[in-house]
């Protein structure tokens, strides 16, 4: 029997096993709706599945007093002029989620959205390494902790936002690792939708335009290098801009059709607070930072374990001991500038909500963890990819250790927070500068009553 032929048929089955197996285990749960985002999610769905990207007074009285009898808060709807509502949070998911309102299964779109992701992250470590490192970083990935509980939530954005930037980039990256390997069309096709993704992931939600802006700037510096080595480089451009371009434009309009400016959004007119440090004083900023800094550590290491593995694989390797020192070949190791560009994705998403004034008013509140670092979600892929490659250099019998434990933190992590019952708001803010409708006129988080660590 030929094994090595078997091999990778194998891989394959068992990363969709594993697939299935977290499907199920998301589905074991109903969908809660714990925050304001979900209702508001929900709402603008079905609103935008009638046509309706703006509602009335009226509109927005009944559908805030539903929510309000249900248990929830309204509070993604603004007041944008006379007699008109908007959703202030991007558009994307919600155009995303039209299809699947309609067919009455968000769910299903959640599901769609992590086999997608799913199968550019196999594809990219196949092609860094092997496919048992690809299923590595599958099977790592889909027991996330903070991955399963977005994915259960299919009313929020999160997952979206790490599914879109998620496969944009590894498509990139797949194209500039194979860009010599692949046929003009393929080469053309995938850069084309790696452009696309990405962009699109900025509609699903604003902040990726740090990530975007990572890849748009690796994408600069590799068109120079490649037209010093005399490579035609005008095709890629025009196929990379394009695909950028036509989410981008849809974006646009949208804001212009509901706000009355391509550069207005929704933002501008949010009921809750969602600056960041630069918008205040110097002593305010540092305070959001701060707040952040001492007291997210912890649910981020519950929510994302796999960030312990991959810190220490960036310690490593600074400290000039790195795994990557060594090269065989361009197809089983990571080069530089894919190194760089992976750990200048995590940068750009820590970076950015370290400064998060939302999560610093919040994280003191003992607060189930996805409610507080799921904004932090669309770093997890770059996080994996290193992760996998680095296990992979470890003796079988030690990243297989590694590899176990985390996918048992995974498991109880995630059936101990979706155990938590709806978040509750009473009366009484805490958090300044908040304009809300009534009622009621005043809220903040509660702990809820099972505790998470």
């Amino acid at each position: 029997m030929n094994i090595p032929s078997v091999r990778p048929w194998v891989f394959r089955a068992v990363a969709l096993l594993a697939f299935l197996i977290a499907q199920l285990l998301v589905l074991a749960f109903p969908i809660e709706l714990y925050e304001p985002d979900d209702w508001g999610f929900r709402h603008a769905s079905s609103n935008f599945a009638h046509g309706q990207v703006t509602i009335t007074s009226e509109q927005y009285t009944r559908q805030s007093q539903e929510t309000w009898d249900a248990g929830g808060l309204l509070l993604s709807y603004a007041n944008i002029k006379d007699d008109c509502w908007a959703f202030t949070q991007a558009p994307g998911y919600v155009f995303y989620l039209v299809l699947f309102e309609y067919l009455g299964s968000p769910q299903l779109g959640a599901s769609l959205l992590s086999l997608g992701l799913v199968a550019v992250l196999y594809l990219l470590l196949t092609r860094l390494k092997d496919e048992k490192t690809a299923l590595l970083g599958v099977v790592i990935l889909l027991f996330t902790p903070l991955y399963l509980a977005m994915w259960q939530r299919a009313y929020v954005d999160a997952l979206a936002a790490l599914a879109f930037c998620g496969a944009g980039g590894g498509l990139y990256l797949y194209y500039w690792m194979s860009r010599f390997h692949l046929s003009a069309r393929m080469g053309a096709i995938v850069l084309f939708a790696a452009g696309f993704l990405l962009m699109a992931s900025v509609g699903v939600r604003y902040t990726n335009i740090a990530i975007a802006a990572v890849f748009g700037i690796h994408f600069l510096i590799m068109a120079v290098r490649s037209r010093l080595r005399k490579e035609r480089i005008l095709p890629r451009c025009l196929l990379f801009g394009l695909g950028a371009a036509l989410p981008l434009l849809g974006l646009l309009i949208y804001q212009v059709v509901v706000f009355g400016s391509p550069f207005s959004t929704g933002n501008e007119f949010a009921m809750l607070p969602v600056h960041f440090a630069w918008n205040y004083s110097l002593g305010i900023g540092y305070s959001i930072v701060r707040d952040n800094v001492i007291q997210l550590w912890v649910p981020l290491i519950i929510a994302l374990p796999v960030l312990l593995v991959a810190v220490a694989a960036f310690v490593t390797i600074a400290c000039g001991k790195g795994f990557f020192s060594k090269r065989s070949d361009a197809w089983s190791e990571l080069p530089t500038h894919i190194y760089h560009v992976l750990w200048l994705w995590v940068v750009a998403v820590f970076g950015l909500y370290v400064m998060c004034e939302w999560t610093s008013f919040q994280a003191g509140a003992k607060l189930p963890f996805p409610l507080l670092t799921r904004f932090y979600l669309p770093a997890l892929l770059p996080l994996v990819v290193i992760s996998a490659l680095v296990l992979r250099r470890l003796s079988a019998k030690l990243w297989g250790s590694v590899f176990s434990v985390l996918i048992v933190l995974g498991i109880i992590f995630f059936v101990q927070a979706v155990r938590i019952t709806q978040v509750q708001y009473v009366t009484e803010i805490s958090m300044p500068d908040i304009r809300l409708p009534a009622p009621p006129d005043n809220i903040i988080l509660i702990q809820p009553e099972v505790p998470m660590l």
